[in-house]
């Protein structure tokens, strides 16, 4: 996109389909983007404005997977055969669909939840998805839980300060121990 003069350009992306992240975005606005996505197509417009639109405190998401975080993130495949996660509440949504028994095929993602968690502050955000984290359990497939805990509380994470080379050097430290 030009400017008016054509002197200056700009990228834009536009992404015409709901994010996985979404979540974050509804639990900061207390807007379902789902329900808007199907009304807009149903030609209903979503009754707010841009600038009526109000963000309220912080929102973090994590994404469980039945993978292995120590051996390049590879699926897990097989059966869970016990799961257990906190209940929903005001400050926590849980989107799966998996329950104990279910099988982890090795043909599709290997996803079992995504955890959202919101704060007033993102610190706030943060403790209430490590409490989730840590108040949910996963067997009979080796999961990323104990990454994605760990991740929460480096002070890489805590401070903003995370680079694109966490993973590699998360890997790095599990090889030491």
């Amino acid at each position: 996109i030009y400017d008016v003069d054509r002197e200056a350009f700009y990228f834009i992306e536009m992404n015409t389909r709901i994010q996985v992240e979404h979540t974050v975005t509804e639990m900061i606005t207390g807007i379902d983007l789902v329900r808007w996505q199907i009304d807009l197509a149903a030609g209903t417009p979503p009754g707010v404005r841009q600038n009526e639109i109000v963000r309220r405190g912080h929102a973090i998401q994590a994404r469980i997977y039945a993978e292995r975080p120590a051996k390049n993130f590879l699926p897990s495949p097989g059966r869970l055969t016990r799961v257990s996660m906190p209940a929903e509440a005001g400050d926590l949504r849980i989107d799966t669909g998996i329950r104990s028994e279910d099988l982890v095929t090795p043909h599709y993602d290997p996803m079992i939840a995504k955890m959202i968690a919101w704060g007033e502050t993102r610190d706030g955000a943060i403790a209430r998805l490590e409490a989730a984290l840590a108040g949910t359990l996963v067997e009979g497939v080796e999961h990323n839980i104990a990454f994605l805990r760990e991740a929460l509380i480096s002070p890489s994470f805590r401070e903003a300060a995370m680079t694109t080379r966490f993973v590699e050097q998360w890997q790095s430290m599990q090889r030491a121990r």
